[in-house]
């Protein structure tokens, strides 16, 4: 309802219910028996039970009414009455818009009907009753909603066809028929849109598709309508033609000559002769097998979600897709059926195997992974832990999910953490040998005893990845790399080595192996227990992820090629291939059945020439109201969780710098999209999701640049995709993406690391931001610069950051002339520092670089380090100890005087150009400091749109032009960059940590030092 302005305040699910049938049913009478027939499901409550829940409607929905007679929730023989106005209730206004839509396209006046549709359509968020699953009436009800919104859905595809937007509509109609295979109307709509884009044998082989569905499916023939509409198409009847748009290769006009007032009657009967036979399909339309009370991911093309991949274990062969939330990221099977966890709905489904209807509940919290066994599904469940660097959520808690009746029985703490946090969210749960094992938020594993539901044993030494447990007993995967076996009783570790791989992904038991995935190496690991451990490799394919066993076979998904892999273990070899679209991400196996959980993918690309990108992923195209845009700009950011705040300023300061600009960009009128790459589950940014925005806007031909991309695992998915775009590379600038291996080649990186990002061979990838490695060579300056000669390098074993820094600080140190005494590493796991202090306090240096992070323990080896050398000692700490704050709550008086860098420049440091824009942005910020991520922002899109707007509007102009960047008055100063994409200019600020200092709004309990150059 929309009587005002602030929410209702509503109770239980019952009182919802109840209100919810009344609504379904506004203005009219329902009955009291059928309100309990509905709410309660025929058996009678307590007496007074439907009474009390009327009562209490009433005073949340009138509460300032004095005793008098209500006004909107009215009794009525033989029951009650809910009074609403139309434009008060969604379902109302969809109605009429729907109702109105019809009457506009009987008159000819498809222009009109297509807008009134999407406007109606548009009035649909989410699945509806979504928080009502499970109550009597619920089922019903949503399936008479969703009906009601595909027959608008197909009226507006009507309405396009008859606008001639024919070869716009073939990506999202077969999206929608592979959904609802039975539904005849579309499929019609499917051919028609398929013959008039001069794809004649497409349009037929769809109807032989259908054909064949019906047949093999239900028994069936195709309806009248539809086997005339092929014979017409066949005949090459006119009556199917398009109708004329003027301007061929243009825009649609509003309105098309037969819909314009005035035009010949005979057009306008053509029009409504071909809507006619196309409408006659809906008639004889088929109810879809899949329950659809869980939301149709296939509303659209354009916001298609998740679905599930149901195939035969022993040929790979597809056997269904079951449509289910946004981005279903892990998948177990058991208990009849298959349970699913979607990272962004926050929700568990259950898809029943036999007849794979879905039913959807939360757990009370977030959920982060599933596992079936013991009677019961046990469900990760996330929090977040006090004190942490990282603002992700992780797996604090697991919950005992009864499978009947889908409730939590009990909810089993996880061990608090002693240790470094992991932020792994997947295989975090497996169930064997008689008991539940779950990943801690620090890496222990931790034993589960399922009869008591208390944790029994904590296995540590290992900073755990994934967990499995089997027939070969249990192991554990570490995220460097190591893998164990543990005792099943004692959990403690029995036999351990580590796998040669460059990164590893997922765990599986089977076959009297473990197998291990390594992404970037494109192998399977297989290790085969003994006095020492047996490890072979099997090439499956450059990111593959998660691995399952069952049915005498291994599976693998692949979320960069969008396929599973069946491997079988006796021939160690691929034995099939399954191309499934989109994003997989999860599979399991089953009774001959393999589940495969993907998210949209490439799916959800827009339809070929659309100028916006999907609202289920991003916010609305702006223009600044000057018309439809020629070229389109893309913001991609972490909308989500802990950093929502910051990454918001700096899509507001993107949206400023536009509006200074007019949004324009030389001759160019541009469009701007901010679009979302984390997931709710963790609140931060997802690789899969990262990977598939970047495909999305690679096929979106409006789009011809991308900004943002914030963190550098996202980038690291991104830039390829971008990179071999069609049309030439999506050029791409980043604001805060600090990884130095985006743009050059580092020792020690995974090999052929740098060539897989530019598959094209040729740069698109620009930073605003100096990379990580300048803070270490800064270091390296200042230490020389104070008066050191003895240095050490300490790092936490991470050697794509701490491991990578302490290199270049030791090598730029040794450039200028220190003494590097010791160059060594502590161990996050370790269970104290004291003996590194020691051996580190023995050579005496005059400063030491610590390579790390503060959730890797950083601030306990300050702790360490000052307690053994003194206060003297410089104590040098790169933006891995940031936020400020965070360093001097957990290194307390030993972090005080420490040094802490940021790569770039901070507000406080800004050259006049950067001070004016503060100035004038910060007017739009009341009562909120701009960060420096603010800044980086706006001038990440000034570069993009100084590049756009010296193009020639291609994409491989736009490209050659970032590289051609020159702006000696940027907000950052002499901005350029060199043939890799990085900035000329490098400057490293410097901080020492004061506690209590609030000089620095956005840097508390810090000072500045100095700016290095």
């Amino acid at each position: 309802m929309r009587d005002g302005p602030a929410p209702l305040r509503l109770g239980g699910p019952k009182q919802r219910s109840v209100l919810a049938v009344l609504l379904l049913h506004a203005n009219e009478v329902v009955s009291a028996d059928r309100l309990v027939e509905e709410v309660w499901g025929g058996a009678p409550p307590e007496d007074a039970a439907l009474y009390t829940q009327i009562s209490r409607l009433r005073k949340v929905l009138e509460p300032d009414r004095d005793g008098g007679e209500p006004a909107i929730l009215l009794t009525r023989a033989p029951g009650y009455m809910l009074r609403v106005e139309v434009e008060q209730l969604d379902l109302g206004r969809f109605e009429a818009l729907v109702a109105r839509a019809h009457r506009v396209l009987a008159a000819g006046e498809a222009q009109e009907a297509s807008g009134l549709l999407r406007e109606a359509l548009g009035l649909w968020r989410g699945r509806p009753l979504a928080d009502l699953e499970g109550e009597p009436f619920h089922h019903d009800a949503v399936t008479w909603l969703d009906d009601a919104w595909l027959g608008a859905l197909e009226a507006r595809v009507e309405a396009d066809l008859a606008c001639g937007r024919h070869a716009e509509l073939v990506t999202e109609l077969r999206t929608l028929v592979r959904s609802h295979p039975y539904r005849e109307r579309l499929r019609g709509q499917l051919m028609l849109a398929l013959y008039r884009s001069g794809r004649q044998a497409e349009a037929l082989a769809a109807f032989d598709e259908g054909r064949r569905t019906l047949a093999a499916d239900l028994g069936l023939e195709p309806s009248r309508p539809l086997r005339e509409l092929q014979d017409s198409m066949l005949r090459q009847d006119p009556v199917l033609d398009a109708p004329a748009v003027p301007g061929a290769g243009g825009a649609v006009p509003a309105r098309t000559p037969e819909d314009r007032p005035g035009a010949p009657r005979s057009a306008r009967r053509r029009t409504a002769l071909i809507a006619a036979a196309v409408a006659a399909l809906a008639l004889v339309a088929v109810a879809l097998l899949v329950d659809r009370s869980s939301e149709d991911d296939t509303r659209s093309a354009a916001s298609a979600g998740g679905s599930v991949a149901v195939l035969d274990a022993r040929t790979g062969a597809i056997r269904g897709r079951v449509p289910l939330g946004t981005t279903p990221a892990a998948v177990a099977t058991g208990e009849g059926g298959a349970w699913v966890v979607d990272a962004d709905e926050q929700t568990v489904s259950r898809i029943d195997a036999d007849d794979h209807a879905v039913t959807t509940f939360g757990t009370g919290s977030t959920p982060t992974d599933v596992a079936i066994g013991e009677g019961a599904v046990w469900v990760g469940s996330a929090g977040r832990v006090t004190g942490a660097q990282s603002a992700a959520a992780v797996a604090t808690a697991v919950a005992r999910v009864d499978p009947g009746t889908r409730t939590v029985r009990a909810r089993i703490a996880l061990p608090e953490p002693t240790r470094a946090l992991d932020h792994a969210t997947d295989g975090q749960l497996a169930v064997g040998a008689g008991a539940v094992w779950a990943i801690a938020p620090d890496g222990a594993v931790a034993r589960i005893d399922p009869r008591t539901d208390a944790v029994t044993a904590v296995a540590r030494g290992i900073q755990a990845r994934a967990v499995a447990a089997g027939r070969e007993g249990v192991w554990v995967l570490g995220q460097n790399g190591a893998i164990a076996r543990l005792d099943p009783d004692r959990a403690e570790i029995e036999q351990r080595a580590r796998i040669g791989a460059s990164s590893v992904a997922s765990l599986a038991l089977g076959a009297g192996s473990a197998w291990v995935t390594a992404p970037g190496d494109g192998t399977l690991w297989r290790i085969q227990p003994g006095r020492r451990l047996v490890m072979r490799t099997i090439d499956v394919g450059a990111g593959a992820t998660d691995v399952a066993f069952g049915d005498g076979a291994l599976w693998v998904a692949n979320p960069v090629r969008g396929e599973v892999v069946r491997v079988d273990p006796a021939r160690n070899a691929v034995t099939a291939r399954v191309g499934l679209g989109g994003t997989p991400r999860s599979v399991s196996v089953g009774d001959g059945v393999v589940w495969a959980a993907s998210s949209a993918g490439a799916a959800a690309t827009p339809r070929a020439g659309a100028a916006a990108l999907p609202r289920s992923t991003c916010g609305p195209l702006v223009t600044g109201g000057g018309g439809a845009p020629d070229r389109v700009v893309v913001a991609d950011l972490p909308l989500q969780g802990g950093l929502r705040f910051s990454t918001q300023q700096m899509e507001q300061a993107m949206l400023f710098t536009l509006r200074e600009r007019r949004f324009r960009a030389g001759r160019f009128r541009i469009g701007f999209q901010s679009c979302d790459d984390s997931i709710a589950r963790t609140g931060l940014f997802d690789e899969a999701k990262c990977r598939d925005n970047a495909r999305m806007y690679a096929r979106t031909r409006s789009v011809v640049g991308v900004v943002g991309l914030v963190n550098t695992p996202c980038a690291l998915a991104a830039v390829p995709e971008l990179n071999g775009a069609q049309g030439g590379p999506l050029g791409a600038v980043s604001a805060l993406a600090s990884y130095p291996g985006l743009t050059r080649r580092l020792p020690g990186a995974p090999p052929g690391e740098l060539a897989s990002l530019y598959p094209t061979g040729r740069r698109s990838f620009v930073r605003v931001i100096p990379a990580d490695d300048y803070e270490a060579a800064a270091y390296a300056k200042l230490a020389a610069e104070d008066g050191a000669r003895r240095v050490a390098a300490l790092d936490d074993g991470d050697p794509r950051y701490g491991g990578m820094l302490a290199d270049r600080f030791a090598a730029a140190a040794r450039e200028r002339g220190l003494s590097v005494v010791v160059r060594a590493r502590w161990n996050p796991q370790g269970r104290g520092f004291e003996r590194l202090a020691r051996r580190v306090a023995r050579e005496r240096p005059d400063a030491i670089f610590l390579g790390g992070l503060l959730d890797t323990r950083g601030a306990d080896v300050v702790r360490a380090l000052r307690a053994r050398l003194g206060e003297d000692v410089r104590l040098l700490a790169p933006s891995g100890f940031t936020p400020t704050s965070a360093f001097a709550d957990a290194g307390g008086p030993a972090a005080e005087g420490a040094y802490v860098s940021l790569a770039g420049v901070i507000v406080e440091s800004l050259g006049p150009a950067g001070r004016r824009f503060v100035a004038r942005f910060g007017a739009t910020q009341p009562g909120v400091d701009v960060a420096p991520s603010a800044i980086y922002a706006a001038e990440s899109i000034a570069v993009m749109l100084d590049a756009v707007g010296a193009s020639d509007g291609t994409r491989g102009s736009v490209v050659e032009r970032l590289f051609a960047t020159r702006r000696p008055r940027s907000l950052l100063g002499d901005l350029s960059f060199d043939r890799n994409g990085e900035p000329r200019s490098a400057p490293v600020t410097v901080l020492r940590i004061r506690r209590g200092a609030r000089r620095l709004p956005d840097l508390p309990d810090a000072v500045l030092d100095r700016v290095v150059e």
